[in-house]
């Protein structure tokens, strides 16, 4: 499996991904449109041709969120989001991040799992944040040095 940057023809098969993974899902426009935006960049996880993950992120200076990070059902808990999240967390410190936040559906003990075996802690709670169904969201963060 190997992680790399969005391209234009990459934008179907990410949608497809999103569309599936998230009851809010972003348009493909709005994908393929967080690829140009100024501190925006998107990973996608390729596995024998397939897109199987993708993952966007956000910097402004030092600080990092993790806007998306999503991988196709039948390729979870096989190292892709790690890989995904490694490959975010590293591309975004080489540009001079060193703080990370995320938010997750209180539910998603997985994703969860996933983050905190990768040092995020828990930092805050947003009550009915998500929608379709109403959830809380759980703030995570991490400092890198």
């Amino acid at each position: 499996m190997t992680v790399r940057g969005l391209e234009p023809e990459d934008v179907t098969a990410v949608y497809e991904i999103e569309r599936d993974c998230f009851g809010d899902p972003w348009m493909a426009d709005a994908l393929k449109q967080a690829a140009h935006e100024k501190g925006r960049s998107v990973f996608v996880a390729v596995e024998d041709g397939c897109i199987v993950g993708y993952g966007i992120i956000q910097q402004v200076l030092d600080e990092c969120e993790i806007l998306r990070i999503a991988v196709k059902t039948d390729f979870r808990r096989n190292g892709a989001g790690k890989m995904l999240l490694e490959e975010m967390i590293k591309a975004a410190f080489e540009k001079g991040a060193r703080i990370y936040y995320l938010e997750v559906r209180e539910s998603n003990t997985a994703a969860i799992g996933l983050y905190k075996k990768l040092k995020f802690t828990e930092s805050g709670m947003r009550n009915g944040y998500y929608s379709n169904p109403t959830e809380n969201a759980i703030l995570m963060s991490r400092a890198v040095t």
